[in-house]
């Protein structure tokens, strides 16, 4: 009998509702386990030992690990920076990495509308999109969403340089993604939504709960169009439930 999928994340994070996501909307059979960031549940031993079972090596670069373990103890809500989380097990195999679980599931269950197996354009199209989502879009709307939406409710003080710089970023990334990426498709890379559109879609749906005076989303109309389409799909409110009900205490 075939393993179950075990999907291991904190909801909070945009990659890990991403994945969670993209499984609920084509029914792939799985468990989510939650890991929670804030309680810094992912490393407790359990979950260490999660990565020990499947022969999981992970190597720490001496003063990167310095820097996240700082950052982890002091953004509740960030995702972690080198994605411990989300983390995929499928039997002996542990993945790391939103999107090379999300290639991985794609192509394991045949999955060839999100990543295809055959049309080379097409499979380049995708990871163009996911090569450039990181610093192109992730960086500036993470640190936004954080500084206007969580901040102030959390009372944190915000570098208000820093967050200038990251608004003008992001406004140009936005442009870039509604002009080069959108286009006049419906998705990313065409009719059909593909793993691009779930990567972009968890992180740029953030923006929704930045107050409009701070960000307004509806300068972007293609943008809230794609978002709009994304929302009526299967899995999107159980992969969002959590989420909101989080933000909607804060």
């Amino acid at each position: 009998m075939a393993s179950k999928l075990i999907l291991y994340g904190d909801m909070m994070s945009q990659p890990v509702r991403a994945v969670r996501f993209m499984l609920l909307n084509h029914k792939i059979p799985h468990v989510f386990k939650a890991v929670k960031i804030a309680s810094l549940e992912h490393l407790s031993d359990e979950y260490k030992r999660m990565y020990d079972q499947s022969k999981y090596i992970y190597i720490y670069l001496s003063n990167q690990s310095i820097e996240i373990k700082l950052t982890l103890l002091n953004c509740i809500y960030c995702s972690n920076p080198l994605h411990l989380i989300p983390a995929l097990q499928d039997g002996d195999l542990t993945l790391v990495e939103s999107h090379t679980i999300m290639r991985y599931i794609a192509q394991k269950y045949k999955l060839d509308q999100l990543y295809s197996t055959t049309d080379l354009i097409q499979r380049c199209k995708v990871d163009m999109y996911l090569d450039w989502h990181h610093l192109g879009l992730r960086k500036a709307s993470t640190m936004v969403f954080f500084s206007k939406f969580v901040a102030p409710r959390i009372g944190r003080a915000v570098n208000q340089a820093a967050l200038d710089m990251e608004i003008m970023n992001l406004q140009t990334s936005l442009s870039k993604f509604e002009s080069i990426w959108l286009g006049d498709k419906k998705f990313i890379v065409g009719d059909r939504p593909t793993l691009a559109d779930y990567s972009a879609f968890t992180e740029i749906s953030n923006l929704r709960f930045v107050p409009v005076e701070f960000f307004d989303l509806s300068k972007f109309p293609k943008i809230d169009a794609w978002l709009k389409r994304f929302e009526s799909f299967d899995g999107y409110e159980e992969s969002h439930l959590i989420f909101k009900k989080v933000l909607s205490k804060l």
